[in-house]
């Protein structure tokens, strides 16, 4: 039995064939690899300016155990929301966030809250699901009664 074509042609075939075969094992390994994935928490307008802890605990879908963690303090004066960046595989993750409001003395009088005084709420948490696909994720941190 001959086979069609030239011995050059097969070749070339032979080499798409081997480079195709390696693009695909690549992509295929390259998702399971950590990457930078950007997390941005974005705050309810009663917590922009109020000081904080925010521990944030993540999770991949199917495990039981968190697989990143992280913490930030924030003074109030802060323009912006918190953002941090982690090295994570791609994939479905629970992000689950838990705030506490601190009740910094100086803080108070910068931060824009009337007569400094605190939210109602002295701290609450709030778990979201998310896909990290290896850019930036907002993950949404009002509270429950603001909503």
């Amino acid at each position: 039995m001959t086979l069609p074509g030239t011995p050059a042609w097969r070749r070339r075939v032979a080499v798409a064939f081997l480079a195709l075969g390696a693009v695909v094992a690549v992509r295929t390994l390259s998702r399971d690899l950590p990457h930078e994935q950007t997390l941005i928490f974005r705050l309810g307008e009663t917590l922009r300016h109020v000081p904080l802890t925010l521990n944030v605990s993540l999770t991949h879908i199917g495990d039981s155990d968190a697989c990143a963690g992280l913490t930030v303090s924030r003074t109030g004066t802060e323009s912006g929301d918190p953002r941090h960046t982690l090295r994570l595989p791609d994939g479905d993750y629970v992000v689950t966030a838990s705030w506490t409001l601190r009740s910094d003395g100086d803080n108070l009088r910068t931060t824009g809250t009337e007569r400094g005084e605190l939210p109602k709420e002295g701290g609450t948490s709030r778990v979201e699901r998310v896909t990290l696909t290896g850019g930036e994720i907002i993950v949404p941190l009002a509270s429950r009664a603001t909503e």
